[in-house]
């Protein structure tokens, strides 16, 4: 970044295009994502490529992302699906998160890494309980073209994505910075809360019958 000069030579792989790209918390890896589906890890330092590709996905990978912690990467591909990978083991974790009806084309963690949130072609926002693997309410919808791009802020608490509608929009998801409450308020009711129970609880606005994925309904 000082002398502006290319470092070294160009990471090259067999995978054709590369889309998406992302480094490590720690800064040591970087994670590319291939018009063939698969995903490459390279040690930024050597610039040689750690392991084999990860497969899994049908169709392009464009949204590439990893864990605060470092130990876990997300992958959203033109095939609909989002999947999490173990980062030392190169494997996949659980089923792939699905619910988009086109490609996925943004992914990003919170910044405590329990959720994340989706960007795709079908002009949705979807936030995801990285252990479950479950949707977190409802989509969030606005934009009137596919959403490319997405990030938390540093608080967790809002949401700002980007879409070919030629639009940035910010969200509030304070709701999810919130979940222990959120989830005890749900827990205690065993069922989705009414209006007037959300409020009791203290809940943030505005109100939405989310208990479902906290109680596996």
């Amino acid at each position: 970044m000082t002398t502006h000069r290319q470092l070294g030579a160009p990471l090259t792989g067999r995978g054709g295009g590369e889309s998406g790209v992302a480094f490590s918390p720690d800064g040591r890896t970087l994670a590319t994502g291939s018009w063939d589906g698969t995903v490459r890890l390279w040690d930024v330092t050597t610039h040689r490529q750690l392991g084999a590709p990860l497969t899994g996905h049908t169709k392009g990978v464009d949204g590439v992302a990893f864990s605060p912690d470092g130990r876990t990467l997300a992958t959203g591909s033109w095939d609909g699906t989002v999947r999490l990978w173990d980062v030392t083991t190169h494997r996949q974790l659980g089923a792939p998160l699905t619910g988009h009806t086109k490609g996925v084309d943004g992914v990003a963690f919170s910044p405590d890494g329990r959720t994340l949130a989706t960007t795709g072609a079908d002009t949705t926002v979807r936030l995801w309980d990285v252990t479950t693997h479950r949707q977190l309410g409802t989509p969030l919808t606005g934009h009137t073209e596919a959403v490319f791009r997405v990030t938390f802020s540093p608080d967790g608490r809002t949401l700002a994505t980007t879409g070919a509608d030629k639009t940035v929009r910010l969200w509030n998801v304070a709701l999810l910075a919130d979940r222990d409450l959120f989830a005890t308020a749900c827990k205690a009711a065993a069922r989705s809360l009414t209006l007037a129970e959300w409020r009791d609880y203290g809940l943030p606005e505005p109100y939405e019958p989310v208990c479902a994925p906290v109680l596996g309904q």
